[in-house]
């Protein structure tokens, strides 16, 4: 008889642990940044998790910032993460890891419910809010999954909202690539959250599990949400637009058409605005580098740019800020002030813009991979990181810039680079609508249809006269 009972004790026990779910079987992986402005909201996210957890089960959850808990190169990008989290947490009582970004919302007691019900799902594997694409775009390397059209095409999760995923399948996914069996198809790390979902996926043959859509990650604040994206606010006044200088690359062959568009658009707005070339042209005005005009890359043509900058800023002690532009950059000057009010100028070193990564994605590459600011939606540069960069060194001529002094950053001046989202290296249309219709971007690229004189209205003219009105009443 007491046989039995202790049996069924067992098995009730059993029972209970199998279909209980809770805080310990939670880790929130905070994905931030070692910048003073991003560090601090990640830490703010991370108590304020700590204090709701606390108060519903009167303990304290597992809550990791990756740049203090995983200071790995790369780990932006979530594949090399994979490992520290397997080797911390298989065999524990741990059964889902959730991503966040540090502008993530997080409401623990429904985040809780969300996951014990994806939990007794066996078959679902990772959640999140889906995105997918229209169409194939350069930000997705041009891939697209005809294939899936019928179940609704390829999804992949929106970061700001955060995504779930069970330990299991992490477990897998690091055999598979450690194997060799998986890896990215490009070199390239432009949006981690996509290509996280590719790695999953595999190849058509024998297939991962797509992401399970999940209404509790929203994409805007509701009464049923789990997670939701917060919008970025300024820190404060927006810094003067007049402490800022914009150094704009462009070429002879450009003077006439997307020259005259910037100036047209953004460029009446600013104060200190330089065009580079091959050619001096006063009408732009433009000066003479000294370095011909190349169809690629651009790199010692950038490097140019960067030494008659420092050069010439040495004397404007109100210039805090240097910004690099290409000459088919579509800007918000407003905006971008908005954005720098956050940031450290001046004499501090501070890099920002939208990061890329190169080599993270495949075993044989990680080590010397790295994170670069592509050039394409602008790179903001204080006066001290302009001077630090300004001694990188170019391989050859056509080198590509924002690679180049991105590896120059990261493994000769050992500068971390920080990253920002609403810098864009595309056009509105290469992202995601319900993605690019919340957030406040500050720049665009490429002029193409729509034209970039309606993309400047569209998203920037509004506030960028206002800025020029307030500057007239002073």
């Amino acid at each position: 008889m007491f046989a039995r009972v202790v049996t069924l004790v067992l098995l009730l026990a059993y029972i209970y642990n199998v279909s209980s779910f809770d805080s310990t079987n939670i880790v929130i992986t905070i994905v931030s940044q070692p910048e003073p402005y991003h560090a601090s909201v990640a830490a703010r996210l991370k108590q304020q998790i700590e204090s709701q957890v606390l108060e519903i089960e009167k303990r304290l959850p597992t809550v990791y910032l990756t740049h203090e808990d995983f200071p790995i190169s790369g780990a932006w990008t979530i594949i090399p993460l994979l490992r520290p989290l397997l080797a911390r947490h298989k065999g524990s009582d741990v059964r889902w890891v959730l991503f966040v970004e540090p502008h993530t919302a997080v409401r623990c007691e429904k985040l809780l419910e969300a996951l014990a019900s994806a939990d007794k799902q066996q078959d679902t594997m990772w959640i999140g809010y889906p995105l997918s694409d229209e169409e194939p775009t350069i930000i997705h390397h041009f891939m697209f999954y005809e294939d899936l059209e019928e179940e609704g095409g390829f999804v992949y999760p929106h970061f700001a909202s955060g995504f779930a995923m069970r330990l299991e399948l992490i477990d897998i996914l690091n055999q598979k690539i450690e194997s060799g069996e998986r890896k990215l198809e490009a070199d390239f790390s432009i949006d981690p959250a996509y290509e996280l979902a590719q790695l999953v996926y595999g190849d058509t043959g024998v297939p991962g599990p797509l992401l399970t859509p999940d209404l509790s990650f929203c994409i805007v604040s509701g009464d049923n949400c789990a997670t939701y994206p917060r919008q970025f606010h300024a820190c404060g006044s927006p810094i003067p637009e007049e402490s800022i200088f914009f150094a704009v690359k462009t070429w002879s062959g450009f003077h006439a058409t997307r020259a005259k568009v910037l100036k047209k658009t953004w460029g009446r707005h600013v104060t200190n605005l330089q065009f580079y070339s091959d050619q001096d042209d006063p009408s732009l005005p433009a000066v003479d580098t000294g370095i011909p005009n190349t169809k690629t890359g651009h790199c010692s043509k950038t490097l140019a740019i960067l030494k008659q900058v420092v050069k010439r800023v040495s004397n404007m002690p109100h210039i805090k800020w240097i910004f690099l532009a290409d000459d088919d950059t579509i800007l918000g000057v407003q905006r971008l002030c908005e954005v720098l009010s956050c940031y450290r100028g001046g004499d501090d070193v501070t890099i920002l813009g939208e990061r890329y990564g190169y080599g993270y994605g495949k075993i044989e590459t990680a080590a010397k991979g790295y994170s670069y600011i592509t050039g394409g939606g602008g790179t903001a540069l204080s006066a001290g990181a302009a001077r630090a960069l300004a001694g990188c060194a170019c391989a050859a001529l056509s080198a590509p810039d924002d690679m180049t002094l991105g590896a120059c950053a990261t493994h000769r001046l050992n500068i971390t680079l920080t990253h920002l989202p609403l810098f864009h290296q595309a056009r509105p249309q290469d992202y995601a609508r319900e993605v690019i219709a919340r957030d406040r971007p500050v720049s665009f690229h490429r002029h193409s249809s729509p034209d970039p004189v309606r993309v400047y209205a569209t998203w920037f003219q509004h506030d960028d006269l206002a800025l020029r009105h307030k500057r007239d009443e002073l």
